[in-house]
């Protein structure tokens, strides 16, 4: 039996790795805190409301997936929050920053309409 590597959709956004406490994007360190979805990538700042989520909501097709990293520990946010992203349409899962990125290279390598904001792992 011959196995065959799999390196998912070409041109994804993907998370490389956890350097110093920032994100790895495409070999570059990025701010603390980041909104990641397979056709982009933006720094965030490190507060967890519907603003923050604007850039992912905006975008079209609509993500079907939400991954909210809240930082080194697992925070559960507020629940007005989460209704008001699941009124959006998306699935929304909470976990800490560090399973939200692989979680997301998972889906995104699947290509699943995935987005994350992930918090800092100081935040």
């Amino acid at each position: 039996m011959a196995l065959e590597l799999q390196t998912g959709p070409r041109g994804v956004h993907r998370i490389d790795a956890i350097r110093g406490g920032r994100f790895v994007v495409a070999g570059e360190a990025r701010a603390a805190s980041i909104l990641i979805w397979p056709g982009g990538v933006q720094d965030a700042g490190d507060t967890l409301d519907l603003d923050a989520f604007g850039p992912l909501l905006a975008l079209d097709p609509a993500r079907e997936i939400l991954l909210v990293g809240t930082g080194a520990a697992l925070r559960w946010p507020d629940q007005v929050l989460l209704d008001a992203l699941a009124a959006k349409g998306a699935g929304v899962d909470v976990m800490t920053s560090q399973h939200a990125a692989r979680t997301y290279n998972v889906l995104a390598g699947e290509g699943r309409l995935v987005g994350a904001l992930l918090l800092g792992l100081g935040a």
